[in-house]
């Protein structure tokens, strides 16, 4: 059985499947047949697979060949079949939790035991999905390249996993004294014993990010380790939040000091996360430390309500409720803990699903309502308006979910006949479906499985683009016919919905219908692109080449693995104009700078001549052509953030004396120990640099914002000669600049200083930081009187 659909069922013991677990298990045991062929597909296809991988391998990673390429080989074929069978068992399972437990949790911890870098795992797992794109047909390449990314991603994270453990004790001290120096009071404050309890605490932090590295994404860990924070370090020590803010930063300036810069982009984002939650930390401290007190008041309140309790015991009735809303309470608090609420929908809808739906005693909406309200109560009573105010937020987006399941649960009344309609429509009228009427039905079913899963966290608007790539992806290459026999095909399916269904209920699903319509156009357009790729691609490596025959990275086999990668890349960007819209173009870069970009290590003159050359042929694509296009005008700001990102110390040591060197003026003014301080600003500050250029090349808004509150807030000495037009700001940007321009490829140099550029002149006229921080308004305030409450609206958000 699938391990996804066992768990579902495992965790319904005893009670009814919800609406959506319902949907979660039709597409589960509606996909297994596609999924059992492409595990049979890649166990006959499996030395094909596994011999193109290492031989790839072999040939571009230089120290991998003779005199032991024989051996290494022979390994490579091992630990490639082991990957392997591991893929293909969860694509049958349908999630790739196994590969986590299994393999990859092994592979990673090995790292450090050979000459076999997190790099070349990255790069033998590319050849893998390459070869099994190779030998597999297009049908099979959706599941294939869902799990070898989720794996990629992985070891990406978890490379420099033991890396860091083994140095947490020289982090914890650097971080420590990072912080006593900026905040000198702390000793004094916390007394004789803070250093070396300090110390303590962090090695502990940082071991437990070490192992939380090796989570199944980025969110999850950030999950994790904000829950553990809550439950184990920051509820048991007084730290102020100056200290925990710039621990979090110390300790990321640990990591880079201890394990090099490479290794502190696995936890970058997590530390910046941290550090600019601290005070939401807290909060979630203090509430999940009531949570329990007040559970059991709502409880006691929807009883004075006279909620029905169906069949239990008012004992029992009082203790279920009281257990849900403590669960509630403490995962609310890990969300808050990360990020704010809009960012983190998909979560608050799962925990509505699993937590609420699942485990309370009743699912009616009277019921629920009432929680939601009397929570709202009980937390501004016990936690006081801020705290309340910021809970309100989280249960207004619980409003909203259980809005939106509500009308999943109603949908799935008419989804059935609406699919059967549709399908015996489509046979009855369109030749191609006659063949294999139960695809038809099959075909159609599993789109609105699909559509009804996405629902309750969000309507077309917010999840969109993933049910475009879902039928991308899974629909269209299946079709042995016109994709414009399809889209026929759906705009009946939006008739036969609108008739059947209720009109608020059937606008949520005709909205994900009608936006992906474009879809099927655009897919029977640029699809034909894949017939004259090969000599396309052919002459933009070849253009590429040119732009640096020499490089290192040409000498083994370049023009090999250009071809390979330009494949694949055409692929994506087919793929990201087929879907449309500005987010599919954001991962269409984050592929491009992650799997490309940062593995090929290319200058950037070869990267933009190389999409140059791209260009040349895709001219008569508008959509695809705005797109190679925008990765050139980025390509130059990518390759440059990884050199800024890997000699951020060395240059920020010579942008610093060579500044003071030739300004007296600024000597005098950072005094004797200024210079190291000086230079550590200025490496931060490049480093800041290199992960926006990664993130948004086009756009310094976020970058300064950033500057603020890392760099330019924490300046003590702020005299006239700080300010922009002082001639302190000025030598020190000029000796940025010139360090870029000695460094950096002229299109590179060029991309970076118009960058500076703009944050450099608008930065005496931008507004202060505290103006860019989000305040969501909160309407209404809760209610102390026993109004009747039938209705989620009757919460009074």
């Amino acid at each position: 059985m699938a391990r996804a659909f066992s768990k579902m069922m495992s965790s319904s013991e005893g009670r009814y499947l919800t609406a959506i677990e319902t949907e979660h298990s039709l597409r589960a045991s509606l996909e297994l047949p596609h999924r059992m062929l492409v595990s049979q597909l890649i166990q006959h296809s499996e030395f094909e697979i596994v011999d193109y991988a290492t031989h790839a391998f072999c040939d571009l990673a230089p120290g991998f060949e003779a005199p032991n390429g024989s051996l290494r080989r022979k390994k490579g074929h091992q630990d490639g079949r082991i990957i392997l069978r591991y893929a293909a068992q969860a694509i049958r399972e349908g999630s790739t939790e196994i590969l986590f437990e299994k393999v990859l949790s092994w592979l990673v911890g090995h790292l450090d035991g050979g000459n076999v870098t997190g790099e070349h795992m990255e790069v033998f797992f590319h050849f893998i999905q390459q070869g099994a794109r190779r030998e597999l047909p297009a049908h099979a390449h959706p599941f294939i390249d869902n799990v070898f990314e989720e794996i990629i991603g992985c070891v990406r994270r978890a490379s420099y996993s033991a890396t860091i453990l083994k140095a947490h004790r020289r982090i914890a001290e650097f971080a420590v004294d990072r912080v006593m120096s900026i905040l000198p009071d702390v000793k004094a404050k916390y007394g004789a014993s803070s250093i070396p309890k300090c110390k303590r605490d962090v090695e502990l932090l940082v071991k437990e990010v070490a192992r939380l590295m090796k989570s199944e994404s980025p969110h999850a860990m950030k999950k994790q380790f904000s829950s553990w924070l809550i439950d184990q370090l920051m509820n048991q020590v007084e730290y102020s939040s100056d200290v925990w803010y710039w621990m979090f930063l110390a300790i990321r300036e640990g990591v880079v000091e201890c394990c090099g810069p490479e290794a502190s982009l696995a936890v970058n984002e997590l530390f910046e996360t941290m550090a600019d939650q601290v005070d939401a930390i807290k909060a979630s401290i203090q509430l999940t430390s009531m949570s329990g007190e007040i559970s059991d008041m709502v409880a006691e309140r929807l009883i004075q309500r006279g909620e029905s309790l169906g069949l239990l015991r008012v004992d029992e009735f009082q203790t279920n409720v009281s257990m849900v809303n403590r669960q509630l309470i403490s995962e609310i608090a890990i969300l808050h803990a990360c990020g704010s609420p809009d960012s983190q929908v998909s979560e608050v809808a799962a925990i509505w699903e699993q937590t609420v739906l699942a485990q309370m005693p009743s699912n009616n909406t009277s019921l629920l309502a009432s929680n939601l309200k009397l929570l709202l109560e009980v937390v501004n009573e016990k936690a006081g308006e801020h705290l309340g105010k910021a809970f309100r937020v989280w249960v207004q987006q619980l409003v909203e979910v259980a809005r939106r399941t509500e009308s999943v649960s109603r949908l799935t009344e008419v989804i059935d006949r609406a699919a059967v309609e549709s399908a015996n429509w489509a046979i009855d009228n369109l030749s191609p479906f006659t063949a294999d009427r139960r695809a038809a039905y099959r075909d159609i079913r599993l789109v609105l499985a699909k559509i009804l899963t996405l629902i309750p966290s969000g309507p077309s608007g917010v999840n969109g683009v993933e049910f475009r790539q879902y039928i991308i992806r899974y629909l269209l290459p299946n079709l042995p016919f016109n994709a414009s026999v399809l889209q026929q095909v759906y705009e009946r399916v939006v008739r036969v919905i609108e008739s059947h269904a209720q009109p608020e209920d059937a606008k949520l699903v005709v909205g994900y219908l009608n936006d992906a319509m474009g879809c099927f156009d655009r897919h029977a357009r640029l699809h034909r692109i894949g017939t004259g790729g090969d000599r396309m691609l052919n002459s933009a490596v070849e253009r590429g080449y040119h732009a640096a025959p020499r490089h290192e990275s040409l000498q083994r086999n370049g023009m090999a693995a250009g071809r390979r990668d330009g494949k694949f890349l055409l692929e994506k960007v087919i793929e990201a104009a087929t879907v449309g819209g500005p987010i599919a173009e954001a991962q269409l870069h984050t592929y491009f700078f992650e799997e490309q970009v940062r593995l090929s290590r290319l200058p950037g003159r070869v990267v933009v001549e190389f999409l140059r050359g791209m260009l040349e042929h895709l001219r008569e694509f508008p959509e695809v052509a705005e797109l190679v296009f925008g990765l050139t005008q980025a390509a130059p700001a990518y390759t440059a953030a990884i050199k800024i990102n890997k000699n951020s110390k060395a240059w920020a040591d010579t942008i610093s004396q060579n500044a003071v060197d030739k300004a007296p003026a600024y000597r005098e003014q950072l005094g004797a120990s200024g210079l190291e301080a000086c230079a550590r600003d200025n490496a931060v500050m490049l480093r800041g640099l290199s992960n926006f250029l990664v993130h948004s090349p086009g756009d310094v808004s976020d970058f300064k914002q950033w500057w603020r509150k890392r760099i330019g807030k924490n300046i003590r000495l702020k005299p006239e000669s700080f300010e922009s037009s002082g001639p302190c700001a000025k030598t020190n940007f000029n000796e940025v600049i010139a360090v870029f321009r000695e460094n950096l490829d002229e299109d590179e140099a060029d991309a970076v200083s118009n960058y500076m550029n703009q944050i450099f002149e608008g930065r005496t006229s931008a507004a202060p930081a505290s103006a860019a921080v989000s305040k969501r308004p909160f309407l209404g305030i809760p209610i102390s009187t026993l109004p009747p409450i039938t209705t989620f609206s009757d919460i009074g958000l």
